[in-house]
């Protein structure tokens, strides 16, 4: 495992129990409230300085309308296996945070992953 430099909030729909979220440094939406809703989720996470891992694309639209955010990895990877979200962390985790020191927003799609930066105000 990667020595961690970020916290990380793990939204609804992506999976608890599984091997990359198994560190300390992550901590998961369903601990806290099945029902909590996305603007909760990204207050939270922008308190805590939390990394918001996810597959809602809502959290795109508002990462563009928002001046302050929290940092975003959004999974486009479709419904995949836990097998196949492995091989997919496998090939691309650690890549993705390398990139989040200079990154605001990530999204990781199945062939490729985009990096971007919110520009300052």
């Amino acid at each position: 495992m990667a020595d961690y430099t970020f916290h990380f909030l793990v939204d609804v729909n992506l999976p608890k129990y599984f091997r990359f979220f198994n560190h300390p440094n992550f901590a998961f939406v369903a601990d806290m409230d099945l029902r909590m809703e996305d603007k909760d989720i990204w207050q939270y996470a922008t308190d805590k300085n939390l990394v918001i891992l996810t597959k809602d694309n809502d959290f795109y639209d508002k990462f563009l309308l928002t001046e302050k955010s929290p940092k975003i990895v959004h999974f486009q990877i479709g419904n995949a296996t836990l097998k196949e979200l492995g091989n997919y962390f496998e090939a691309n985790w650690f890549t993705i945070i390398a990139r989040l020191v200079e990154h605001d927003f990530i999204i990781a799609h199945k062939d490729e992953v985009v990096f971007l930066t919110k520009p300052a105000s």
